[in-house]
């Protein structure tokens, strides 16, 4: 059991970084829309992850093909709250994604450990000041509340599918692809004739969809989803770092405290991980 534990929490600092490193791409590339980076993330990842399965892709059970339809949504409303409102504000709304994870237990009579309860309010807090005094903006903020909701569906079936990590991200980055594509009609392809796109577009794919998802579906493998799910939000500070140094948006010292506290409570429920939690 430790070293499942010790397996989730490597897979989550993977999730951390490659985030920290990937989302702030969705508005360095801004020469394409949010669609066109569904194609590019989606059907690379899923050319990666073909790869890694030597083309043995079938036999997914049915909570894999549910990834391959609710991902998409959730990407969709992540990248378009990402280009209208920025990484920072968008990011912070998706940190509540523990939030209807918790309610989706509640209704379905799973215990919830004080220690999950405690990790979430002190991270959710810790991100809300490391955003305070930033600009709202109502289309920016009802796309990340839609990928808010698509994402906690999501880490429900990351940890109710049974089939290979590989299975479910190809399965689910194909179904990211194809959505792109459909809403991509009348998109401009030319940009990515340009040598040094092209390799930012491939970067991008790798580290934000290969890398990215297969760290969450090994997290969500060795962790218990309560647990997982609050855990993953640890990513909210490495992404915000990350746009500080990438796109310059620097924070103020109360906003850098926000990410200390956050931090301190991704490091409460680590410390907890494992344990048996309240009755």
């Amino acid at each position: 059991m430790e070293r499942k534990h010790a397996v989730g929490l490597l897979a989550i600092v993977s999730v951390w970084l490659t985030s920290a490193l990937a989302l702030p791409f969705v508005n360095a590339l801004n020469v394409f829309t949010p669609p066109q980076l569904m194609v590019f993330r989606g059907f690379l990842t899923a050319a990666m992850a073909f790869v890694g399965l030597r083309g043995r892709v079938y036999g997914a059970d049915k909570h894999t093909y549910l990834i391959a339809l609710v991902l998409p949504f959730a990407t969709l409303g992540l990248f378009e709250g990402i280009r209208h409102w920025g990484v920072g504000p968008t990011i912070v709304i998706v940190t509540a994604t523990p939030l209807v994870n918790l309610v989706i237990g509640a209704c379905s009579n799973r215990r919830v450990a004080r220690a999950s309860v405690i990790g979430l309010v002190l991270t959710l807090g810790g991100v809300v000041v490391a955003r305070w005094g930033g600009v709202f903006q109502w289309s920016g903020f009802l796309w990340s509340l839609f990928g808010t909701i698509m994402n906690g569906v999501l880490y429900e079936l990351f940890s109710r599918s049974q089939s290979k990590p590989l299975q479910k991200c190809f399965w689910a980055c194909v179904g990211t692809g194809v959505l792109g594509m459909l809403l991509s009609v009348g998109a401009l392809w030319a940009p990515l004739m340009q040598p040094k796109l092209a390799l930012m577009v491939i970067a991008f794919a790798f580290v934000g969809g290969f890398l990215y998802w297969l760290s969450n579906l090994i997290a969500f493998e060795n962790l218990p989803t309560n647990e997982a799910s609050i855990f993953a939000q640890g990513e909210t500070p490495a992404v915000i770092i990350g746009a500080s140094i990438m796109l310059g948006e620097h924070l103020t010292p109360v906003q850098w405290g926000g990410v200390i506290a956050s931090l301190y409570g991704a490091w409460y429920l680590t410390r907890n991980l494992g344990k048996k939690g309240d009755e």
